[in-house]
């Protein structure tokens, strides 16, 4: 898809006059056709051939569209139009057919050309929001309000997902909880919005924790990922297909047309080494968005962006952010300094942030704190997982009954009917516990539209409540 993110109605104006004027015309340039418009890329898709004549096809289509529109609000500024540029008719000859003087025509004409062009800037704004809502809904959920310390870093990933050239494989790297699927969550909201791909795909990769047994192999990961991806652009291909051929008509299609697939939460260093070379096989101008734990080999085609800590400064934009939304008061409005100490232990980590803040909402600051130093804290992961042992403690018994069964969930989330059945609790305390967990950010919202509601959890929380049980038996 052409990047068609800016346009006004005075340009549509002219470049719809230039497309009428050639409505006999086939050629390949942009101002004769429209090609801007994703009103006509969109008819452009239908149409199997590539050529000049097809793409001619479909802009004389989208006006079409609009004089019709305009043949039902102003009949005599659309005949007009028809006869003038379709029917190929001189200024004079349409002034005689009208009865009108050629000062009329021409006055008449250029109105008209004004009202089909607003015409077809409604269509063509409507059309864009529809498809970025389409697009939008089939992302992950946003987990956030607000995100700290990611401008930099989104506004290069962004102009690397929306550029013409390499990379095609783009790896986010860094510890759980730093934001990593944020940042990409973030960021391809923003690409949505610049029409550059034809559709934006976001899968999440499940079941590769190193605890977990048995192991999905990178392979096995990588016909999963071809499985999906068949089944979602191309289903009309037999089952019977062998991997390779399957491969091969998705390299086929991603080569044809121009689509950004991400692949969220790869955990161990050989599934995102293993993925990252095939997927830079099937790229061009498709481009694929992975995040990672660890950072693959490199790779001619590919970049890897490594998600830092926060600084100081954007960690206490958090820590007072934060608080403020879970009605955290006096940690809301604390001064920097006395918030430092919460830095100081767990560094730059958003996750474990957010997870002390909360903590620290029940507990006195102090003695959390006192607590926590007392254990040797490695990276951000162990020190979320401590983190989680003390929160845990602080949980009602129904929210540990709901935690408890919340790694049973689906890629999608399970809805308040799932979460009630397997945890066991009456209506009357089903929602008191999930309120507690929302409160206390252990539990994710995910919508599928505006009312239906399903929760899920982060993969580090995952980790921990396995971690609880005997065995590991989930």
């Amino acid at each position: 898809m052409k990047d068609s993110n800016s346009l006004s109605s005075q340009q549509l104006k002219d470049e719809v006059h230039a497309a009428l004027k050639n409505w006999h015309t086939v050629n390949d340039k942009a101002e004769h056709l429209l090609a801007n418009l994703y009103l006509v890329q969109s008819k452009h898709r239908g149409v199997l051939s590539h050529t000049p004549s097809a793409l001619r096809l479909a802009t004389n289509n989208v006006l079409l569209q609009g004089l019709e529109t305009l043949e039902r609000q102003q009949p005599q500024a659309a005949t007009l139009l028809k006869k003038r540029f379709l029917d190929q008719k001189t200024i004079l000859s349409v002034s005689q057919q009208l009865n009108l003087t050629v000062d009329q025509v021409k006055h008449r004409q250029r109105d008209a050309l004004y009202q089909l062009a607003d015409i077809l800037y409604a269509l063509e704004m409507a059309a864009r929001e529809t498809f970025i809502t389409r697009q939008e809904s089939q992302l992950e959920a946003k987990s956030y309000t607000k995100l700290f310390g990611i401008a930099a870093l989104s506004e290069k990933l962004l102009n690397l997902l929306t550029s013409n050239t390499a990379p095609w494989v783009i790896t986010l790297v860094g510890i759980g909880g730093i934001g990593k699927t944020s940042l990409a969550n973030y960021t391809v909201r923003q690409t949505i919005r610049s029409l550059h791909y034809e559709e934006v795909i976001w899968l999440k990769i499940t079941n590769q924790g190193k605890n977990q047994a048995p192991l999905i192999s990178p392979k096995h990961t990588f016909q999963q990922i071809i499985g999906y991806l068949i089944k979602r652009l191309l289903p009309a291909l037999p089952n019977d297909m062998t991997l390779e051929e399957r491969r091969q008509e998705l390299k086929q299609l991603f080569r044809s047309q121009s689509y950004l697939i991400v692949v969220d939460n790869l955990e161990l260093k050989a599934d995102t080494t293993f993925l990252l070379s095939e997927l830079v096989t099937l790229a061009q101008p498709s481009r694929f968005l992975l995040t990672a734990r660890t950072p693959p080999v490199d790779h001619a085609g590919s970049l890897t962006l490594r998600l830092p800590e926060l600084t100081e400064a954007d960690s206490v934009a958090l820590i007072q952010h934060y608080a403020g939304e879970i009605g955290f008061a006096e940690a809301a409005t604390a001064p920097h300094e006395e918030l430092l100490p919460i830095y100081h232990l767990v560094g730059g980590n958003p996750f474990a942030l957010k997870q002390l803040v909360s903590l620290a909402k029940v507990r006195p600051l102090p003695a959390l704190l006192a607590s926590l130093r007392e254990r040797p804290l490695g990276d951000g992961e162990e020190i979320y997982q401590h983190i989680l042992k003390e929160t845990w403690l602080t949980l009602s018994d129904e929210a540990k009954a709901v935690l408890a069964i919340m790694p049973l969930a689906a890629e999608g989330g399970m809805d308040p009917e799932q979460i009630q059945a397997l945890s066991s609790l009456p209506q009357a305390q089903l929602w008191p516990a999930i309120n507690e967990l929302i409160g206390r950010s252990l539990l994710e919202v995910k919508s599928s539209n505006t009312w239906d509601k399903f929760y899920g959890i982060h993969r580090l929380t995952e980790l921990f409540i396995r971690s609880l049980l005997p065995n590991n038996d989930l």
